[in-house]
C-alpha cells in the first residue's frame, strides 16, 4: 500500500534530510514550484532545533543556511567583478559524486514506500543542480542584472568540494567502476539489491558539509572579421618561430589580433584568413579576408564607433591597414574557407631576364592555362610531396623600367589564378618542378621573379562596412 506524502517526508527528516531535499525527492521533475522549495528552506531556517543537527544526508548542506546563502553571495561577488556583459548567465554545478549516490539511494527507499517495491526503476525526483538553480536565480538575477537562460552563452561554474568522497564511493567501487561520466546511467543499470546490500538501506549521516570550492565564467568565442592589407615586405602573416627561436619581431596577426584581443578581454584569440601570403609579398587592392576568435571574451558587444576605433588603432602600424571590422557569427566563417581552391586570386609579379626583353605576346596569349605544380623545394620541410594541378585564368605582360638595367630587362606580369597556385614558382619553374611555366612558354632559362604583389582575392567577404 502506497503511504502517504506527509508521513513519507517525515521519516526522510528523521533519516537527515533537509526539508528543501525531502520536498524535492517527493517531487516529480514536471511539478516542481520554486515556491514550495523557497517555503521548505525558510521553514528549516525557521527550525533550527529540528531532531537532527547534521548536513542533509542527501545534499551535505547544500541547501542550509549559512551554507546556501554564502554560495549565492560568491555567485554574486564574481558576476559583478568578472566584467562580463552579458545580459544573461547560466550556472553549472560540479558536485561531489556522491551526492548522486545519496540521491539515487533515497530514491530507491521512497520507491518502495510509494509503490509497489520496482528493483529497476526509483522514483522520479529533482536533482539537486535544478533545485539549487531554481532557488537561487531570483536572488542572483536581482542582485547582477542578468536573466537566467539556459542558453546563455555565459556559463558560471561552481566547484564543490567534500573531505569523504573517496571512503563513500569506495563501498560502490567494490562491485562496479564508478565514474563521474554518466554516474546515473551507470547507477540505473545497476542491480538495486546489490546497490543496497553495499551502500545501505539509506545514506549514512555525513560527518562533514559540502565546502564550497570555486566558481568561474567562460563565454562563448565571439567572432570579428574584416580585411587587411600589408604594406611591408618584411613581415610574415603568423608568428615566425623555427626551433623555439622567434625569427621575427611581429606579424600581421598580431598587429591586428592583439588590439581587438584587449579591447574585448579574452583570453586568447584564434586567426585565420582566407590564404596567406608569403613574408615578402604585399597584399594590396581590397586586402585579404581574415576572421579573429576571441576565447572567453568578456566584452562582447561591438558597437560601429567601437569597431572604427579598433581600426585607428591597429592601422597606426604602418606595416597593416585594417578595414571592414565587424561582428561575425561562426556559421559565417565557413564562406572564408568554402572553395578554397576554386577562389580566384589577382597577382603582380615584377621579372627580369638577362639581357634583351623576350616576346612577351607569348604570355599575353597563351592564358587559359593548365600547369602542374610538384611541392615547392622551398615548402617541402612542411607539405607533402604532390602535385597539383593549377589553373592560370588570365596573364598580361608589359615592360616596365627599374632603375639601373644592369644588363637585365624587366617586365610586370598581371596574372589571375586558381587559389593555391605557387607564382613565384610558375615565374621559375622551381628546376622543373613547375610546367610550363614563364621560363618554358619564353623559351629563356634566365626569366626569375624580383618582387610579388597580391592585388586581389576574389571573394566578397565579409559584409563592406560603410564608412
Amino acid at each position: 500500500m502506497e503511504q502517504n506524502v506527509e508521513e513519507i517526508q517525515e521519516n526522510l527528516l528523521k533519516f537527515g534530510c533537509c526539508r528543501v531535499c525531502a520536498v524535492r525527492h517527493l517531487t516529480k521533475p514536471s511539478t516542481i514550484n520554486v515556491k514550495t522549495l523557497i517555503a521548505a528552506s525558510e521553514q528549516d531556517h525557521d527550525e533550527p532545533k529540528r531532531l537532527k543537527k547534521n548536513p542533509c544526508i542527501a545534499c551535505l548542506g547544500l541547501f542550509q543556511n549559512p551554507q546556501k546563502d554564502d554560495i549565492i553571495n560568491k555567485i554574486i561577488s564574481y558576476l559583478k567583478t568578472s566584467k562580463y556583459d552579458s545580459d544573461t548567465f547560466n550556472l553549472a554545478f560540479n558536485l561531489p559524486m556522491c551526492t548522486i549516490i545519496r540521491g539515487h539511494s533515497i530514491a530507491l527507499y521512497v520507491s518502495k514506500l510509494r509503490i509497489t517495491f520496482n528493483p529497476t526503476f526509483p522514483t522520479a525526483f529533482v536533482c539537486a543542480k535544478d533545485a539549487w538553480k531554481l532557488m537561487a536565480e531570483d536572488a542572483i538575477v536581482k542582485a547582477t542584472g542578468k536573466r537566467f537562460d539556459v542558453h546563455s552563452p555565459l556559463l558560471v561554474t561552481v566547484g564543490f568540494h567534500y573531505d569523504d568522497i573517496k571512503d563513500e564511493c569506495d563501498c560502490l567501487n567494490a562491485i562496479i567502476k564508478l565514474s563521474n561520466k554518466n554516474l546515473q546511467s551507470i547507477l540505473s543499470q545497476m542491480d538495486n539489491k546489490d546497490f543496497v546490500s553495499q551502500y545501505g538501506e539509506m545514506p549514512s549521516v555525513p560527518e562533514s558539509t559540502i565546502e564550497f570550492k570555486s566558481v568561474d565564467a567562460r563565454h562563448e568565442s565571439v567572432f570579428i572579421a574584416g580585411r587587411y592589407n600589408k604594406w611591408s615586405r618584411t613581415l610574415s602573416q603568423t608568428p615566425w618561430i623555427v626551433d623555439q627561436e622567434r625569427r621575427l619581431e611581429s606579424s600581421v596577426e598580431e598587429i591586428i589580433s592583439n588590439p581587438i584581443k584587449k579591447h574585448a578581454l579574452a583570453d586568447e584569440f584564434r586567426f585565420s584568413s582566407s590564404g596567406r601570403e608569403d613574408i615578402d609579398v604585399r597584399m594590396l587592392g581590397r586586402g585579404r579576408p581574415f576572421a579573429i576568435e576571441l576565447v572567453n571574451p568578456k566584452i562582447t558587444k561591438f558597437s560601429y564607433e567601437v569597431l572604427r576605433q579598433i581600426e585607428n588603432e591597429i592601422n597606426t602600424d604602418p606595416q597593416v591597414t585594417v578595414t571592414h571590422l565587424q561582428n561575425v557569427v561562426k556559421d559565417q566563417l565557413k564562406e572564408l574557407k568554402s572553395g578554397e581552391e576554386f577562389k580566384i586570386k589577382v597577382y603582380k609579379a615584377l621579372c627580369y631576364v638577362e639581357g634583351e626583353l623576350p616576346d612577351l605576346e607569348k604570355l599575353n596569349n597563351c592564358a587559359p592555362l593548365e600547369i602542374a605544380q610538384y611541392t615547392p623545394i622551398r615548402v617541402l620541410h612542411r607539405r607533402a610531396n604532390m602535385v597539383r594541378p593549377r589553373t592560370i585564368h588570365s596573364m598580361k605582360a608589359v615592360a616596365t623600367k627599374v632603375g639601373k638595367d644592369n644588363g637585365c630587362s624587366f617586365f610586370n606580369v598581371i596574372l589571375s589564378t586558381q587559389a593555391g597556385t605557387y607564382v613565384k614558382e610558375f615565374v621559375h619553374g622551381d628546376f622543373g618542378r613547375t610546367n610550363p611555366c614563364l621560363r618554358t612558354i619564353l623559351e629563356n632559362d634566365t626569366v626569375d621573379i624580383l618582387a610579388l604583389d597580391v592585388l586581389d582575392i576574389e571573394i566578397d567577404w565579409p559584409t563592406p562596412v560603410k564608412y
